[in-house]
């Protein structure tokens, strides 16, 4: 699947690309971001994977040194259970984003 989008209230162009790996669980895709105002171009591969039908995992990496990593559980219908992290790999020294979100609906 390809998709192209003109965001940020017009200042940013993007382009993205999915495809899910026959015959598996796992997914892969990517995204080039260009901003027209500050004339920086983003590009973003990631990589996703099923461990179970309840469980998903998540990865992606930027052309800035930013890797992103995340595990998600759906405990029932619609309610979802994530870990997430990034970091900079440009910048190790620096602290480690580490998040967590549970969404609950009825």
């Amino acid at each position: 699947m390809i998709s192209l989008f003109r965001n940020n209230k017009g200042d940013s162009l993007s382009a993205s690309y999915y495809q899910m790996v026959s015959n598996s669980q796992a997914a892969v895709g990517g995204e080039v971001s260009h901003s027209l105002s500050s004339n920086e171009t983003t590009t973003t591969l990631g990589f996703q994977y099923s461990l179970d039908p309840l469980t998903t995992t998540k990865v992606r990496y930027d052309n800035h040194g930013m890797v992103s990593a995340l595990i998600q559980h759906e405990l029932r219908p619609k309610s979802l259970l994530t870990i997430s992290s990034e970091f900079d790999t440009k910048a190790i020294e620096k602290s480690s984003k580490i998040g967590l979100s549970l969404l609950l609906k009825p």
